[in-house]
C-alpha cells in the first residue's frame, strides 16, 4: 500500500527517493530511530526481552522469534547482536551477574567507611544488596532467573563462575564456615521465593548474625 504522504499530485510530481522514505520512517518511529543509531542499546533492549521472555517461558518454550516479536526487530536483526538462542540466553544471565557485581562492590565500599576491618565484606553486602536492592535483589523481576539457571546447568554455570571468583577475592575476610551459612540463607530464599515484605526482617537477621560473628573476633 502506498504512502500517501508520497503520492503523486500534479503540484508534486516527483516520487520520492528511498533516502526521503528512511527519514520519514525515522520521523515516525523515534524510538527505533535511537536504537538504530546506537546498537549498545539496541542490544540492551535485546536482553530485557529476553530476561523477559525467559522469565516467562521458561528455557524449553524460549524462542529467538519470541524475543524478536517482544523487542519490536525482525528475526534477522536480532541474530545480527545473538546468533544462537544460547548465546543470548547467556547474554541475560552475564547482564544479571554484571548488575549484582556492580551493586555489591557499591555496597562493599559503602560498608567500608563505617567497618575498617572489613569482617564478611562480600557476605555482608550479598545479604544487604539480594534483600534491600529493589532494582536487582529478591524483590526485582531479575530473581525469576533463577528458575532458567537452575533448569540449564550451562547458565547456572556463569553464576557459579563469578561467585566462586568473587569468594577467592575475598577469602581473608569471607572464608568462615558460619559466613557460607548466612549466603546459603539468601541462597535459600532466592531458590524457594521470599515474601518482599519479609525481606527486611531478614536482612535484619542476617546482618545481626554477622555483628555477632564479627564481635567474637
Amino acid at each position: 500500500m502506498q504512502n500517501d504522504l508520497f503520492a503523486p499530485t500534479a503540484d508534486l510530481p516527483q516520487i520520492a527517493s528511498e533516502n526521503d522514505t528512511d527519514k520519514t520512517t525515522n520521523l515516525q518511529n523515534p524510538s527505533q530511530a535511537k536504537r538504530k543509531n546506537n546498537p549498545e542499546l539496541l542490544r540492551h533492549t535485546l536482553l530485557i526481552a529476553a530476561k523477559d521472555c525467559l522469565l516467562e517461558h521458561g528455557t524449553a518454550q524460549f524462542s529467538m522469534q519470541k524475543v524478536a516479536d517482544r523487542a519490536g526487530v525482525s528475526k534477522g536483526g536480532l541474530f545480527h547482536h545473538f546468533k544462537s538462542k544460547d548465546e543470548l540466553m547467556a547474554g541475560v544471565v552475564t547482564l544479571f551477574i554484571a548488575q549484582i557485581n556492580t551493586a555489591i562492590l557499591e555496597q562493599i565500599a559503602q560498608n567500608a567507611q563505617g567497618n575498617p576491618s572489613h569482617f564478611a565484606a562480600f557476605t555482608r553486602a550479598y545479604v544487604q544488596v539480594f534483600c534491600g536492592n529493589a532494582a536487582i535483589g529478591l524483590a526485582s523481576d531479575w530473581a525469576g532467573l533463577i528458575r532458567p539457571m537452575n533448569a540449564d546447568s550451562t547458565l547456572g554455570a556463569h553464576w557459579q563462575a563469578w561467585l566462586d571468583s568473587k569468594l577467592r577475592q575475598h577469602h581473608a575476610t569471607d572464608h568462615d564456615l558460619r559466613l557460607l551459612v548466612v549466603r546459603r540463607a539468601i541462597d535459600g530464599l532466592w531458590l524457594g521465593g521470599a515474601a518482599t515484605d519479609d525481606l527486611p526482617s531478614i536482612e535484619r537477621y542476617l546482618l545481626e548474625m554477622i555483628d555477632e560473628l564479627q564481635a567474637e573476633l
